[in-house]
């Protein structure tokens, strides 16, 4: 059973972080952004008219921001290791690269994004060294997600988003072979002094591989922000998730640095820390890029 304390230092951490979440706000829309409308995916939004690059990493907490019209972004897990125990007899570690999400910004409050799994590499150690470990490696699962902003987008102190995604079982060694999928939404508020506030509801109807039954997934998170220098940052995240089944809870603090390299290239790498049993502990490096 998780440590009550645990959760309340978290909390009191998220109050005390200065981090930067990635997802800057756009406190007044600029007179060239105002008629964004007009822009599609075949009439693409200017540079000159671009709005600050927001990313749905590294943090687990989305952006309420869609991509510009016409434009093409990539953000991608370039590597992310994994491990945790299960019990006292099995550990697991997962190697994963290039887990990529490319987004297409179709309107002005509209994008789409295809999640790539490239590459994953799963290896599960018993404690006991006499018995040999399993491994399993592949390409993953493909999900398709469309991004609707419902205010925000070009001004204002708040935003928010909905984002419905649904997971196509591409994986053959490494995925659980079931379609699932859900909605996202995630809200953005701009505080005062420069302090931002980040957060969303994920549902999730999922797959249990050992009952073969679907269950619904609740995964809440919340992020703070605030920039530490003009391009470098750091963020600091609580994320949790439980579902129907008996063992499934998880929470983790999530933190790391931010380097906005320019206005259209950034890169990132933290930690996954877990607060319950039996949850993963994640490192990883990442970058995005806007074109």
């Amino acid at each position: 059973m998780p440590n009550p304390y645990a959760w309340w230092s978290c909390a009191l951490l998220l109050c005390m972080a200065l981090p930067l979440t990635g997802q800057q706000l756009p406190v007044e829309a600029a007179p060239s952004q105002l008629d964004s409308p007009a822009y599609s995916l075949f009439r693409p939004v200017p540079k000159m008219r671009l709005r600050p690059m927001s990313t749905d990493r590294p943090d687990v907490t989305e952006s309420a921001y869609s991509l510009d019209a016409g434009h093409l972004q990539v953000e991608t897990d370039v590597v992310r290791f994994g491990t945790r125990r299960f019990g006292v007899n099995t550990s697991q570690e997962e190697l994963a690269l290039n887990h990529a999400n490319v987004k297409l910004g179709l309107t002005s409050r509209l994008d789409v994004q295809l999640v790539v799994e490239s590459y994953t590499r799963q290896t599960e150690r018993p404690t006991n060294r006499a018995e040999p470990s399993t491994y399993r490696a592949g390409f993953g699962d493909l999900t398709l997600r469309l991004k609707r902003n419902l205010w925000g987008n070009d001004g204002g102190r708040s935003a928010l988003a909905v984002m419905p995604f649904i997971k196509l079982p591409t994986g053959r060694s490494c995925g659980n072979r079931a379609w699932e999928g859900g909605v996202v939404v995630p809200f953005a508020l701009q505080l005062p002094r420069d302090w931002s506030l980040g957060s969303q509801l994920q549902t999730t109807l999922i797959r249990d591989e050992d009952s073969g039954y679907n269950c619904v997934e609740l995964a809440p998170t919340v992020t703070v922000g605030h920039d530490l220098y003009k391009t470098l940052g750091g963020f600091v995240e609580l994320a949790g998730s439980w579902d129907t089944r008996e063992q499934g809870r998880s929470l983790t603090v999530n933190g790391g640095p931010i380097w906005r390299v320019s206005d259209n290239l950034q890169l990132d790498l933290g930690i996954n820390y877990p607060l319950t049993a039996d949850t993963e502990t994640t490192y990883f490096l990442g970058v995005s890029f806007r074109r």
